[in-house]
């Protein structure tokens, strides 16, 4: 890693303390992450076990080496990406899925439910549902690109950088799953907007 790719002058405060060796930056950055990551984490695969060992792993790895890091503007997106190739190297050493799946094609069986939605009072149960299965229905990609939207609040930019995808491709990914929902059933995207940010 090089630590000359990202402007110094625009680092992140704590990820810098962090790197020149803080562990209070640490703390700092495993409490402000470790619910996003979990929960990112879930998704990608249902492990529950395997997640929190490969978080728990993540951070023991950046700090070992936090003097080899680059220096990162925002913190989160980068240990998204992080995480999400660790777990692709667990779940690829322990032959779960095939190999191929996860390392060219970098696709996760990302599954929603109606509770994973916080909607209008008005909205029920049943359009819940109906959502939980449209999403369900959509290419795997999209489904991630829309969890990391609408969860986890990300733009497009810092979605790219997560899925190792150009910013057009992220939003060619979003419009379709959008437009996709939309045909699918009478609920508007819009909706979506009330995915809850952070599962706690």
């Amino acid at each position: 890693m090089d630590n000359n790719s990202s402007d110094a002058t625009q680092e992140c405060p704590v990820w810098r303390h962090f790197r020149n060796g803080d562990p209070t930056a640490l703390a700092t950055i495993f409490n402000e992450n470790y619910d996003s990551l979990y929960c990112y984490g879930k998704k990608l695969v249902q492990d529950e076990d395997l997640v929190k060992d490969c978080v728990q792993n993540l951070f023991l790895k950046i700090w070992k080496s936090r003097h080899k890091l680059m220096a990162v503007k925002v913190v989160r997106p980068y240990l998204l990406k992080s995480l999400r190739r660790h777990i692709a190297d667990q779940i690829v050493a322990q032959n779960r899925i095939n190999a191929a799946q996860v390392r060219l094609q970098g696709e996760f069986e990302i599954t929603f439910s109606h509770e994973d939605f916080l909607v209008a009072a008005q909205t029920s149960v049943e359009q819940r549902e109906a959502l939980a299965r449209s999403l369900n229905a959509l290419p795997l990609r999209q489904r991630e690109a829309i969890f990391l939207r609408f969860y986890e609040d990300l733009d497009y930019l810092r979605i790219a950088e997560v899925m190792a995808l150009n910013v057009q491709s992220v939003r060619n990914l979003i419009h379709q799953s959008l437009k996709n929902i939309r045909c699918q059933m009478s609920l508007t995207p819009p909706v979506l907007i009330n995915v809850e940010s952070h599962r706690r």
